[in-house]
């Protein structure tokens, strides 16, 4: 049971090369049998054709959808929206929004005399206590300024890290756009390929099969 699995899943893996050499037998087999008309040649062969065209559009959408962009059909559909003939509702919306911010920050600080008239001792304690103002100042405007630094860090990492997500996004899109419809491509190419002779030569295979 294992090993039936795992066959089904390498045959998974392949699975676009399964679809194109499938449609590819299915139109031969259509076509190549005794005494098959021209006109039933040449229109499997233009099936397969357009079979290949529609793969190179849906690449092109793929493609558009990856990156943000609206699908063909989309497109289409708003450029004839737009034509000038067509009737269109004026909508005439007013909004208006007012916005009124006040902010201030300010400090007070304060120092400390030493009296009317002062004494040796009077003024050494007036020092003492000005000298642990202007450590608690200095204190305090050390703790702002790491504050500051480490918001200030902290928003440089989380917009780091928002550019490397954004850099990794665009990569795999670009990677995707790149590799990821080389199958699908090739599927188109082989279609478009077999369905063009089978269209100009139908005439010459009906005669050799007829």
């Amino acid at each position: 049971m294992k090993k039936l699995k795992a066959v089904g899943k390498w045959l998974a893996a392949a699975r676009h090369v399964w679809i194109g050499i499938g449609v590819i037998v299915a139109a031969l087999f259509v076509c190549l049998q005794p005494s098959t008309p021209e006109r039933v040649i040449r229109l499997t062969g233009m099936v397969l054709q357009l079979l290949g065209i529609g793969t190179v559009i849906w690449g092109i959408s793929t493609t558009r959808s990856l990156f943000g962009h609206p699908s063909v059909l989309q497109k289409i559909k708003t450029w004839f929206k737009s034509f000038p003939l067509f009737r269109r509702n004026a909508v005439v919306t007013a909004t208006g929004s007012g916005t009124f911010v006040l902010s201030g920050g300010g400090r007070s600080y304060g120092t400390y005399g030493a009296g009317a008239n002062p004494t040796i001792e009077s003024r050494l304690d007036a020092l003492e206590k000005n000298i642990s103002v202007l450590h608690n100042r200095i204190s305090q405007a050390q703790a702002e300024s790491d504050r500051g630094l480490r918001n200030l860090s902290d928003r440089v990492d989380s917009e780091q890290h928002h550019r490397q997500a954004g850099d990794a996004m665009v990569q795999e899109k670009l990677e995707a756009t790149s590799t990821g419809g080389v199958h699908i491509s090739a599927i188109g190419a082989a279609w478009l390929f077999v369905g063009v002779i089978l269209s100009t030569a139908a005439l010459e295979i009906a005669d050799l099969l007829s």
